[in-house]
């Protein structure tokens, strides 16, 4: 993939003496250590050079591996630190503070770091180290190791918790319109940004090594490479340009202090979330390490849902995490305001949904619940919900920003065309960096986990769905996420069998690199098997018992083909009685033909209606679907879920759906207007915040599109692109 930045050596060279890289970062791949350490390195030449020649430490590893890297993301605990279940080894370890006074983070319990005994302050604000004497060494064969990945990961774990962990003390003009985020520390803008550029400039030259060294020897591909060094370029702009917003904080006065705290908030979400995308690119090249690395990478990379959940790893998830969130619901005050003043406007219906159907309430300082590991989708979409929530929320830069959104998207140009997807599905934000946040929250996780994230609640109901003789067939599994959780929930003892299919299923990582890659899944590793089918008529033909009753599950079937629909007909056929539906009606899955023949068919009741998770914009439900006969006589749901007005007791189709949260959507005006305090909450939820003088326009096409702009040319396209919604895919 051709780069349009860092277009050349020179350039590179040049971004490195900016940002304090250059060979010698390259030559201390423990890119945590401190300046001092690193001093101190270059004093003993010999014994380093005697540590090059060493033999690798295989101490912790297995040559004979029955569980891989792949395997242990269902397994692995999220809440607790990486580490070897055998000795309880663990080889990332904390250190000191990166922008304060600590030389050494100490507490009692490694496994759930708390604050640091000697500091006080989050495990999140120290230094990230990797305790392992592989560190030292520099050859070029150690580019492409799981150790060169892991420091990779650890040097962008440390510049995002620079980010977010410390705040510039001459920020502190900005408390009286925005605050800093939740328990972070002042720091001299100083010491932050050398910081920075020591962290950013040894990643920018790992990268440019490892361009100069591949090889088809190596387990990483050119193309992970290139697709490395765009992300690695996109982390260097945004952090020059937070780097730019610390000093403006330093110049602005009274009447530019507001400008300049949002423009710090802003550049801060474009650069952790540039952070992320160099941590996800890393994660995905460790899946294609040998057998004889995979204890390594389960101690070295951290899987998603640990990684932005266990307490300091990512960031302060355990104190500023929950503590956000307590603020949110009104359960707590910060940094000087009034518990009311930050607290969403939220109805009981929706803080049910958040806490209850969501499981947020085990997240609460009060809760007592065990955090469990069950679902790790779900315990990263929550972890990911609470850090937005510590650095739009409680920062007050939803509050601040709100009136300027919403004003900024009703003058916002729009083509007639409306056969042109990104006018039908376009969604919008606070900013462009928080879409660019928001985003990275969401794609990710899609590619690697799956496009919704299935609620306890949900699976249960599926669970309570299926007798112990019935099967499931999922149709486009993907990387089986949903069918290996449904295969987990359901009774041990049943007969039943959970077949996921897809057409060109991700392949595991060994599979070779000209095994055809699934087009939004990569080669990601499945989490059960996942079965080649061109069809469901042929995957039907594949269960071992073919007189059971069969459940059809469509999860997030791609608008861009017709598979949703030829499933389901050649289901028909089949005579099969059930449908599971995860998706969008209307919008980002499915096509009409689908939908049609859902309606034509099949009944869906109320208490069939599940709403999920809502990652980004995303309008998701699971609905399930009861074949109509005689004797199934129940009455169609008038949910929004498949299409109805969001207002209480309207029974209408709706006319109308939100740009900025797509799960709400109206009939007529009238609707609009009795829907306001539901509608205050579930915009709350989506970082929006809504007062009297700055609610929205139902008929303003750019705050409500017309549903009949998606209905028109749904057909006509072969479903909705997602141009719009771009699946990131992985050149593999």
């Amino acid at each position: 993939m051709a780069m349009a930045a860092l277009t050349g050596d020179d350039e590179i060279e040049l971004l490195l003496s900016q940002m304090g890289g250059g060979d010698e970062a390259v030559a201390t791949p423990n890119i945590i250590a401190t300046t001092t350490a690193a001093k101190k390195e270059k004093e003993r030449p010999a014994k380093r050079k005697k540590k090059k020649k060493r033999k690798r430490d295989t101490s912790n590893e297995v040559k004979d591996v029955s569980t891989t890297f792949a395997d242990t993301r269902l397994t692995q605990n999220p809440f607790e630190w990486p580490c070897c279940h055998k000795n309880g080894h663990r080889r990332l370890v904390l250190g000191a503070g990166l922008a304060h006074d600590c030389n050494r983070f100490t507490c009692d319990n490694e496994a759930k770091p708390t604050p640091c005994k000697s500091c006080g302050k989050s495990a999140a604000a120290h230094e990230l180290c990797i305790s392992s004497p592989d560190t030292k060494k520099t050859n070029d064969d150690d580019l492409f190791s799981v150790i060169s990945i892991a420091s990779m990961i650890v040097s962008s774990r440390n510049a995002r918790c620079l980010m977010a962990e410390y705040y510039p003390n001459e920020s502190e003009k900005h408390r009286r319109h925005l605050s800093p985020p939740m328990n972070s520390i002042a720091s001299a803008s100083k010491l932050i940004i050398n910081k920075l550029d020591c962290n950013i400039g040894k990643i920018l030259a790992k990268v440019k090594k490892m361009e100069s060294n591949i090889s088809s020897s190596v387990p990483i591909s050119s193309s992970d490479v290139d697709l490395l060094r765009e992300k690695v370029s996109v982390l260097v702009k945004t952090t020059i340009a937070y780097k730019e917003a610390i000093k403006a904080t330093s110049s602005s006065n009274s009447n530019t202090s507001k400008a300049a705290g949002l423009a710090l908030i802003e550049a801060r979400l474009a650069a952790m979330a540039a952070c992320d995308e160099v941590y996800y690119r890393c994660y995905y090249a460790s899946f294609f390490f040998g057998s004889s690395d995979q204890e390594g990478l389960t101690l070295l990379v951290p899987h998603p849902p640990t990684y932005f959940t266990c307490p300091g790893l990512a960031w302060d998830a355990q104190d500023s995490g929950v503590c956000s969130l307590a603020v949110f619901l009104g359960e707590m005050k910060h940094d000087g305001h009034s518990s009311n003043s930050l607290t969403a406007p939220l109805d009981d219906a929706t803080r049910e949904l958040l806490l209850n159907s969501w499981c947020l309430q085990e997240r609460l300082p009060s809760s007592t619940a065990l955090l469990e590991q069950s679902n790790p989708l779900l315990t990263l979409w929550q972890s990911r919900f609470l850090e937005s929530l510590r650095h739009i929320w409680t920062t007050r830069y939803a509050f601040v920003k709100s009136p300027d959104a919403l004003k900024a998207a009703l003058n916002m140009k729009h083509c007639d065309d409306h056969s042109d997807p990104l006018i039908r599905h376009e969604t919008y934000g606070l900013s462009p960096e928080a879409e660019t946040w928001r985003g990275s929250i969401r794609d990710y996780p899609a590619n690697f986990y799956g496009y919704a994230v299935p609620s306890q609640q949900a699976l249960e109901a599926v669970s309570e769905l299926l007798d112990n003789e019935d099967s499931i067939v999922e149709a486009g599994a993907g990387t089986g996420y949903l069918s290996a959780l449904l295969a987990s929930h359901l009774k041990k003892d049943r007969s039943g069998t959970v077949f996921p299919y897809d057409i060109i299923p991700p392949r595991q990582a060994n599979a070779g690199a000209d095994v055809s890659s699934n087009e939004y899944h990569g080669q990601v590793p499945t989490f059960i098997d996942v079965h080649q089918a061109q069809s469901f008529e042929q995957a039907q033909s594949m269960l071992t018992s073919t007189d059971a009753n069969v459940s059809l599950i469509l999860c997030y079937p791609p608008p861009a083909s017709e598979m949703a629909a030829v499933a389901l007909s050649q289901y028909i056929v089949y005579d099969g009685k059930t449908v599971i539906h995860v998706g969008e009606w209307q919008g980002m899955t499915g096509n009409n033909a689908f939908e049609s023949m859902l309606l034509n068919n099949f009944n869906c009741s109320e208490k069939d209606t599940i709403p999920l998770p809502l990652w980004g914009t995303d309008a998701t439900y699971l609905t399930i679907w009861r074949r109509k006969s005689v004797n199934n006589v129940s009455t169609q749901s008038v949910s929004p879920a498949i299409g109805y007005c969001s207002a209480a007791q309207c029974r209408n189709l709706a006319r109308r759906r939100c740009r900025f949260a797509r799960c709400l959507q109206y009939c007529s005006a009238d609707c609009f207007r009795t829907h306001v305090a539901v509608r205050k909450a579930i915009l709350a939820v989506h970082l929006l915040h809504l007062t009297p003088s700055n609610d929205m326009d139902f008929e303003n096409v750019n705050h409500f599109v017309p549903l009949s702009w998606i209905t028109g040319h749904h057909d006509q396209h072969g479903g909705q692109s997602r141009k719009k919604r771009k699946r990131k895919k992985h050149h593999r």
